[in-house]
């Protein structure tokens, strides 16, 4: 299909996406949810509608401007985090990390023979895997919509789901490997812990020698777009850059964001009057619900509801729900003080996104899954990222504001 063509299409689903996020939003909830279910009835109903929308549910185009735009929001989410303040809830945020990713493991890893009594340790293992990782992004946009993303409570989210991610990677190589080899070496796991080092040593350097200088005399550059594209195209160079080192892009695209702190713009924000997330949530505000509609185009509803991945498909989404919302008992008597609350911690963590997807995907290219236990693990992703919004929208309408 011509270029043209596709974007347009993709235009009418960001315009269908718009609308319904609107009215949405009128009755109270999350426009995220309904960019996902525009998604999800492109994905199912596409074939009805013509091929052109089944074409644009596998455009390579199309894809690779969701990627920029879960890229774009966790790069607007770093510059609206506080560093400072995620210091001071570094400890609740290991703790929530931590016991968001050991309780559901344990939770599946225990029952998941009791429902399939011949299931292998591999398969079990596997299956129990892609409960543990949770996805930022989702929570991120609601409590960005909500204004809660510089809470106590967002801030928590938002370093446990950094820590998150770095196990979560090395879950899933430890995992693989064992699938695939049989066996994974310590080498394995501590060159993965070595590459986190090195970034984050990397990028507190550029902050700390590099950004202030730079960045700081981009209020006497006149030229239009100057700052945008060249914070743009650093979003870009780290998300590369963490994937170089084997980490996910959106940790690249985040750490920088926390990196640019306001404090290096406070002369351009000075002299033009406005700052640099003025500047780039136009950007994402146009990308970042390609992505959430590519999320729902994903989802095929047939292979959901059989009988074989029904069963599965429950007791997967309970041992996930139950297991995040564990963690939230990670936030300490100190962080409740100054308004963090556990319940809204244990919802912001619920969600798996894309991260699920990618379990399954490898799970179902290695012979562990079969059709029926990948849908089974689909079931559960859509559910957390379609339940965890309405949640946090509920929990976060009932907290002082």
């Amino acid at each position: 299909m011509p270029v043209l063509d596709m974007l347009a299409l993709l235009a009418v689903a960001l315009l269908i996406a718009k609308f319904a996020g609107g009215l949405a939003e009128r009755v109270g909830i999350p426009s995220v949810l309904a960019e996902l279910l525009t998604g999800i009835l492109i994905g199912n109903l596409g074939g009805a509608l013509g091929h052109s929308y089944h074409d644009l549910e596998h455009s390579e185009l199309v894809h690779g401007l969701s990627e920029l735009g879960v890229l774009f929001l966790l790069f607007l989410v770093g510059l609206e985090t506080s560093l400072k303040e995620i210091g001071r809830v570094g400890t609740d945020a290991t703790l929530v990390a931590v016991m968001g990713v050991i309780a559901p493991f344990v939770l599946a890893f225990a029952t998941i023979p009791f429902l399939l009594p011949h299931s292998t340790f591999n398969h079990t293992l596997f299956m129990a895997a892609a409960l543990t990782a949770t996805s930022v992004g989702i929570t991120a946009r609601v409590l960005q919509d909500s204004n809660r993303l510089k809470s106590v409570s967002g801030q928590i989210i938002l370093g446990a789901a950094v820590i998150d991610d770095i196990l979560g990677v090395v879950i899933l190589t430890v995992v693989a490997a064992l699938v695939r080899e049989g066996t994974v070496s310590a080498m394995e796991v501590g060159h993965i812990f070595l590459n986190v080092g090195l970034f984050g040593l990397l990028v507190f350097l550029l902050r700390k020698y590099v950004f202030n200088g730079v960045i700081g005399r981009f209020h006497v550059l006149e030229i239009s777009g100057t700052l945008t594209i060249f914070l743009l195209s650093l979003c870009l160079l780290f998300a590369w850059g963490a994937k170089y080192m084997g980490l996910e892009g959106i940790i690249g695209a985040f750490a920088l964001g926390i990196a640019l702190d306001d404090v290096y713009f406070e002369r351009f924000s000075a002299t033009k009057h406005y700052g640099v997330e003025e500047l780039l949530k136009p950007v994402a505000d146009f990308f970042t619900p390609i992505f959430f509609i590519v999320m729902g185009m994903g989802v095929k509803l047939k292979e959901l509801f059989n009988v074989d991945a029904l069963g599965l498909g429950l007791l997967l989404i309970v041992c996930a729900i139950v297991g995040k919302l564990v963690c939230g008992f990670g936030v300490r008597k100190a962080s409740r003080e100054r308004g963090g609350d556990r319940l809204l911690v244990g919802f912001g963590m619920i969600p798996r996104g894309e991260v699920g997807l990618i379990f399954a995907a490898i799970g179902q290219q290695t012979g562990v899954l079969n059709t029926a236990d990948y849908s089974s693990v689909v079931l559960m992703v859509v559910v957390t990222t379609l339940l965890a919004p309405g949640l946090i929208a509920w929990r976060v309408k009932r907290l002082p504001a």
